[in-house]
């Protein structure tokens, strides 16, 4: 499995530089580290990473609201990094947004697994969202074939089976999508109803 794309915004130099060490040892991508939430939701934009690692304690704005920004414009998972006492003021944003919590201090083990179970999720959440979209595109496509299919049959009166096999021997005849033959009978209905 590839490995991921990686954010890091960290108010201290040093723990960040062990981070993004630790992550490159383990073969991540990483930019230079980010020290402030403000530069770090602009990189995330621009670069698009599979993950942003932040600090809670940043000195802009806390890496609570960055999360908050990332996560509900869903632009890549958040591994966010707290203290104990800052876990309650984040567990709306876990369950709204793709956001994770890594209670501080936290071991190089412990980072790295997180990130990968942040990462098979991610994966694992964007095949689910691209078959949705398939299926969605699916429905959308038996709508209109559907309408077609009435409108040949209103028009030309034949059976739903004879209007189904019209718009398949169209769809192969003239090698065009169903979907698009589908589209074209009914912009020509309409443009007949309308003159």
């Amino acid at each position: 499995m590839e490995k991921a794309s990686v954010v890091i915004a960290h108010k201290n130099e040093q723990a960040a530089e062990k981070i993004r060490l630790a992550f490159q040892q383990d073969g991540y991508l990483v930019s230079e580290v980010c020290a402030s939430a403000s530069e770090a939701i602009r990189r995330v934009r621009a670069e698009a990473p599979d993950i942003l690692l932040i600090d809670f304690d940043m000195p802009d704005i806390t890496g609570l609201e960055a999360a908050t920004i990332v996560g509900e414009e869903d632009l890549c998972s958040v591994v966010l990094l707290v203290a104990p006492t800052q876990r309650d003021l984040c567990w709306d944003l876990v369950e709204d947004c793709d956001v994770t919590l890594c209670t501080k201090p936290v071991s190089r083990m412990a980072l790295l697994s997180t990130l990968e179970v942040v990462l098979q999720n991610r994966r694992r959440y964007l095949r689910l969202e691209k078959e949705l979209s398939k299926l969605k595109r699916g429905l959308e496509d038996r709508k209109l074939i559907e309408r077609a299919k009435g409108i040949l049959m209103k028009h030309k009166g034949i059976p739903e089976d004879e209007a189904y096999r019209r718009i398949q021997r169209m769809s192969m005849d003239s090698r065009v999508a169903m979907r698009d033959i589908a589209m074209k009978i009914i912009e020509l209905a309409e443009k007949k109803t309308k003159g």
